[in-house]
C-alpha cells in the first residue's frame, strides 16, 4: 500500500456515487493518514484498505469482503453502504454513513485478523473518537 490507510469506492455513475466519491473518499483517507499512526497500536498491521460499495441492491458482482494477509500485514475491507439510505441523504450524511460502516468494518476486521501484536480495541476507540470530533456523528451513532 502507498499509505497506511487507503480509501476508495465502487459506485454507480449517478448522484449517489457523487455523494460518496466527490469529497468523502478523499476526506476519510486524508484524515486517517494525517491523524492515526498504525505503528502506535503495534507491529501486527501495516495497512488498511477500504473500498465502499455504493451500488444498487441488485448488484451481485460486488460483495462485501473482510480479509487480512499476515505475510504483508495488510487488511482489506470491502463495505456495502445502505443504498436506500444514500438516495435521500446529503453528502455530509453520506459521510456519516461511511464513517459508521468503516468503524463496523474495523470491528469485524479485528475478529478476522487477530494480529498477534496489534491493539484493535484501542484503534477502534481512537478512530471513533476522531470521527466524533470531526462531527461525523456522536458516540451513540457509532455503536
Amino acid at each position: 500500500m502507498y499509505t497506511a490507510f487507503v480509501v476508495s469506492s465502487i459506485v454507480e455513475d449517478n448522484p449517489i456515487g457523487d455523494k460518496i466519491d466527490t469529497h468523502n473518499v478523499q476526506l476519510l483517507e486524508q484524515l486517517l493518514n494525517a491523524t492515526v499512526q498504525l505503528a502506535a497500536y503495534g507491529t501486527g498491521v501495516a495497512g488498511i484498505a477500504a473500498v465502499f460499495l455504493g451500488t444498487a441492491p441488485e448488484d451481485v458482482v460486488h460483495e462485501e469482503e473482510i480479509s487480512f494477509d499476515p505475510s504483508t500485514r495488510e487488511a482489506y475491507l470491502q463495505l456495502r453502504l445502505p443504498y436506500t439510505a444514500l438516495e435521500p441523504a446529503t453528502e455530509q450524511e453520506v459521510l456519516g454513513l461511511m464513517a459508521r460502516r468503516y468503524l463496523q468494518g474495523l470491528r469485524d476486521l479485528a475478529r478476522v485478523a487477530q494480529a498477534a501484536d496489534f491493539d484493535w480495541a484501542r484503534l477502534v476507540r481512537d478512530v471513533q473518537g476522531l470521527f466524533v470530533a470531526e462531527g461525523f456523528g456522536n458516540d451513540e451513532f457509532f455503536e
